[in-house]
């Protein structure tokens, strides 16, 4: 029977008191964000892929992507029956638990913490503030970095609705779509502005040469001084015998 697993050092590495700090900011959330970068060398060269089994394996893959998605980012509640629900262990739990916590740290906040996973939440995290700021100055708000942090609530591993983060993409949304009404209003302007319409040059001519013509410029037509003059047009009773 192969026990391999069981060679592996404790699951939960809890290092003398006092605890080290929480490896992510209390308020970096992730929530939105599904991709998560893996290390793929890295994974291959470690132990647990060297020394886990299938399930056990498959346990602690679910655990990274889980921990992907709490707050704070790349942690997770040190909570053996919640663990077993994020894992899909289920009943399996006490046999698969060394494995899939391998390389987990509880931190001073009480919660597990796994240094790789922790590494790859800042760099999202400071990425997503980045973005964010570039998106307030687009807008001309002031970037939310810039306010008080507020801590975001714990998320425990149940599959609950992202709130806030579908309240910024509305307004984002909004703002975007505000943007661009004002600039189809503004093109829309400057080539009425611009471009007369054909309609309104012909009444253009239409004025000048009614004008033109109450000026004296243009002759009206069939008019008599209009008509040619001959030589017995000046005799009375007509042309002579």
């Amino acid at each position: 029977m192969n026990n391999a697993h069981t060679s592996l050092p404790d699951a939960v590495q809890e290092p003398p008191r006092p605890f080290p700090a929480p490896m992510t900011p209390p308020q970096s959330d992730l929530r939105g964000l599904p991709f998560m970068p893996l290390d793929t060398c890295r994974l291959l060269d470690s132990d647990l892929f060297a020394l886990s089994t299938g399930d056990g394996f498959k346990c602690a893959v679910a655990l990274w992507c889980k921990a992907w998605q709490q707050v704070p980012a790349g942690s997770l509640p040190h909570n053996d029956r919640v663990l077993a629900h994020l894992s899909g262990a289920g009943g399996r739990w006490p046999t698969l638990r060394t494995v899939a916590l391998h390389g987990w740290v509880v931190c001073s906040d009480g919660r597990l913490y796994h240094p790789v996973i922790a590494q790859k939440a800042n760099q999202a995290w400071k990425a997503r503030l980045a973005q964010r700021a570039r998106a307030a100055r687009r807008w001309g708000h002031a970037p939310e970095e810039s306010a008080p942090l507020i801590p975001a609530p714990a998320c425990h591993g149940t599959a609950h609705a992202d709130a806030r983060e579908s309240e910024r993409e509305s307004k984002s949304r909004s703002l975007r779509s505000r943007g661009n009404n004002q600039a189809d209003l503004a093109r829309g302007r400057s080539s009425k502005a611009h471009v007369p319409h054909p309609l309104e040059e012909q009444a253009a001519r239409l004025r000048q040469r009614s004008a033109a013509r109450k000026q004296g410029r243009e002759p009206a037509r069939n008019t008599p001084e209009a008509q040619p003059h001959t030589a017995g047009d000046d005799k009375p009773g007509g042309a002579e015998c």
